[in-house]
């Protein structure tokens, strides 16, 4: 019997990395099922995604181990990741839908590997949704404050053991303390294409411009709005004699597209931050 594993590398670019890892591996009667690696050359950073298995006697604990001996010599930063473990995310929303159903319909299908133990709004409108897939659901109120509301937030985060904040559309600016404690953890859907027509309305601004391509974007929240690191975005074209209105219904579908494709990749462990700015491995 064998047990799979997921290993993520981060560390300055320097012949022999890739030798050194591959050798370990084997020499735990391991086998190497996927390498991803790139090497960031304006920034001489080597980034690697490793997909491995090894006898199930061998565990994480003695992995890291063995392998601290290389990670030392690089100065890595590593992190190692059981295959079947799912982790728990809190999906916050307000008003909106579509993007919430995607992630609960793709879960249900199989295609997300975590767990969504909670939804958390600053509305009561999609406490129904939360019903339909018995997930419990939980009322904030941002009128007593920021620092209450999200002090709120946080405990219900502590309560459900929570990995991973989910913005499916919630129409709320977090504070920089928020982001700073969930660093790299709350992943915003925004509908637009960043860095252009950040902020409210995106949509209307860019139908004021005159665009010929809408998108959405996800990104990694931190305490600039709609300017943290960017993990997926995608476009598709609008023809000048569609209203506002045609924009947002067509804008929707590639909001229900991005942000699915950007809590898989993170899911997968295929989302690196360097200096602030994201690389995916395939």
């Amino acid at each position: 019997m064998s047990v799979k594993y997921i290993l993520t590398v981060q560390c300055n670019d320097r012949a022999g990395v890739i030798a050194d890892i591959a050798t370990l591996i084997s020499g735990m009667a391991g086998n190497i099922l996927d390498f991803s690696q790139h090497s960031a050359l304006d920034v001489g950073v080597f980034l690697a995604r490793i997909r491995f298995e090894v006898p199930d006697a061998v565990t994480v604990a003695d992995f890291a181990t063995i392998f601290q001996q290389i990670a030392e010599k690089y100065n890595m930063d590593w992190r190692i990741y059981p295959e079947n473990q799912k982790l728990r995310a809190a999906i916050l929303v307000s008003k909106t839908r579509h993007t919430l159903y995607e992630l609960l319909l793709k879960h249900q299908d199989g295609q997300l590997n975590c767990d969504f133990p909670v939804i958390i709004s600053n509305h009561s409108d999609l406490a129904g949704v939360a019903t339909q897939f018995h997930i419990p659901f939980y009322q904030v109120d941002p009128a007593k404050g920021k620092q209450a509301c999200e002090a709120d937030i946080n405990q219900i985060l502590k309560e459900y053991s929570i990995d991973l904040v989910i913005l499916a559309r919630y129409m709320q600016i977090l504070s920089k303390e928020f982001t700073d404690r969930w660093s790299y953890r709350v992943i915003n859907i925004h509908h637009g294409f960043l860095p252009a027509f950040m902020g409210a309305k995106p949509y209307h601004q860019a139908w004021y411009k005159g665009v010929k391509l809408i998108g959405a974007t996800a990104h990694f929240a931190n305490e600039n709005l709609d300017q943290g690191p960017i993990i997926a975005q995608d476009v598709i074209h609008v023809q000048d004699t569609m209203s506002i209105a045609e924009f947002i219904l067509k804008g929707q579908d590639v909001e229900r597209k991005v942000l699915f494709e950007a809590v898989k990749l993170y899911l997968e462990h295929r989302v690196f931050v360097v200096g602030g700015r994201t690389f995916i491995l395939d």
